[in-house]
């Protein structure tokens, strides 16, 4: 059974990339599941979602490395969180479009502009 097509109404449809770590990391128990990811827009073919594979394995390694991070004391929960935003910003660049979960506001689109 094919999945419905994306009837986003913000013009565009998009796929979930989620900070948590607690599966990359001995060390974090639990990860907040609201407000804590991204969303990178994802092109739809004959009601599937196509074309962001490799962001998605880009986007699991990425976890898996930051996790051990994480484990070796190189990085806070804070810092391991920012180092995912800014590392997910620059590898999706001008591609796609990318909204990152402030906190404050549900999101802000990402740039690679660090003022």
């Amino acid at each position: 059974m094919r999945g419905k097509p994306c009837r986003s109404r913000r013009g565009g449809c998009h796929r979930t990339l989620w900070f948590g770590l607690q599966y990359e990391s001995e060390t974090v128990e639990q990860g907040e599941t609201v407000g804590n990811g991204a969303l990178a827009t994802v092109r739809w073919y004959d009601g599937e979602p196509v074309g962001d594979g490799h962001l998605q394995g880009q986007f699991a390694a990425l976890k898996d490395v930051v996790g051990d991070m994480l484990d070796k004391g190189v990085f806070t929960p804070s810092t391991a969180r920012q180092y995912l935003k800014r590392k997910l910003a620059e590898r999706v660049g001008d591609q796609q479009e990318l909204l990152i979960s402030t906190g404050e506001s549900p999101f802000e689109k990402a740039s690679l502009n660090h003022s």
